[in-house]
């Protein structure tokens, strides 16, 4: 990984600072599985993983539900005027696995409580809810 010309302080700084969010996250979440970089649990219906980037610093969220029959004309048009709308991530259909999800991404540049992760959370949620209910209505 690329350091960016990093101090060697700032990059330990974001280094704690994600690994200070992904533990908090794990002690608040039913976290099903983990790696070096991501973790998944359930969360309101939806499969959830959050990726972290130590260097950049980065915490991403992606929500993802099945989708009956995705992949119509008219739900990737829907799919394209909703990222146009969009301005905290993005909507996508995957037609091979039959699923709807919704990416976004937050700066992790400061230290994150179990309160403002659930307003970023369930802020992406209600985006995601809305995206998975325009396109499977």
């Amino acid at each position: 990984m690329t350091d960016y010309k990093l101090s060697q302080a700032e990059q330990r700084r974001r280094r704690e600072i994600a690994e200070q969010t992904r533990a908090m996250i794990v002690s608040q979440l039913p976290v099903e599985d983990q790696d070096e970089t991501s973790l998944t649990a359930g969360y309101r219906d939806y499969y959830l993983q959050i990726s972290f980037s130590k260097l950049h610093p980065l915490m991403v969220f992606c929500l993802a539900k099945a989708l009956k029959a995705p992949g119509s004309a008219r739900q990737l048009q829907l799919t394209n005027e909703l990222n146009l709308k969009s301005i905290l991530g993005s909507h996508a259909i995957n037609k091979e696995v039959g699923c709807y999800s919704y990416r976004a991404t937050h700066w992790l540049d400061t230290k994150l409580d179990a309160k403002r992760f659930y307003e970023i959370l369930d802020r992406c949620v209600e985006e995601a809810d809305r995206g998975f209910i325009r396109l499977s209505g």
